[in-house]
């Protein structure tokens, strides 16, 4: 067998090692999350407030370190919504999500987090608390940004 034939066999290999090594890391780090963090609160249909795109919850005293936890890993368009009891992440084709009023601890822009970086002040930021544990949820508004923080800022202060 040629020499190129045998490299190229090795590197194609190498990739399949490289993605099974990612692979079982992200799912050792998700049980150990699951294992420490409490099932966030099934979404609760109510008002929506806009569509956005959910790009990441991260460890707020780790800001770099993503909580893949129940499937809070994984970005994806989503519609955000509010009722009663709080905020309801609605993700398409992957686990939805409440985060309730009383779990709320702040409302900010930003323009990056874990591996996202936007225009200044293009990310919502969500910080809240499950389980003891600070997290912070970012969305993506593409459309009428400032309309859209405003109405999120006004039901936040309400249910306040």
């Amino acid at each position: 067998m040629p020499t190129r034939e045998i490299i190229g066999t090795v590197l194609v290999s190498l990739v399949f090692v490289v993605a099974a090594f990612i692979y079982y890391r992200i799912r050792q780090r998700r049980i150990n999350q699951e294992q420490s963090l409490p099932r966030p609160e099934s979404a609760a249909i109510g008002e929506s407030l806009f569509a956005c795109f959910y790009v990441a919850t991260v460890f707020a005293d780790s800001p770099l370190e993503r909580v893949w936890a129940y499937g809070l890993g994984i970005r994806g368009q989503a519609d955000l919504q509010h009722g009663d009891d709080g905020l309801s992440i609605l993700r398409q084709g992957e686990s939805s999500f409440l985060i309730p009023f009383s779990s709320l601890i702040s409302l900010e822009r930003g323009n990056a987090t874990i591996d996202r970086g936007v225009e200044r002040d293009g990310l919502v930021q969500l910080r809240w608390e499950l389980g003891g544990q600070e997290l912070i949820t970012s969305l993506r508004v593409t459309k009428h940004q400032e309309r859209n923080f405003s109405q999120l800022a006004e039901v936040v202060r309400k249910a306040k």
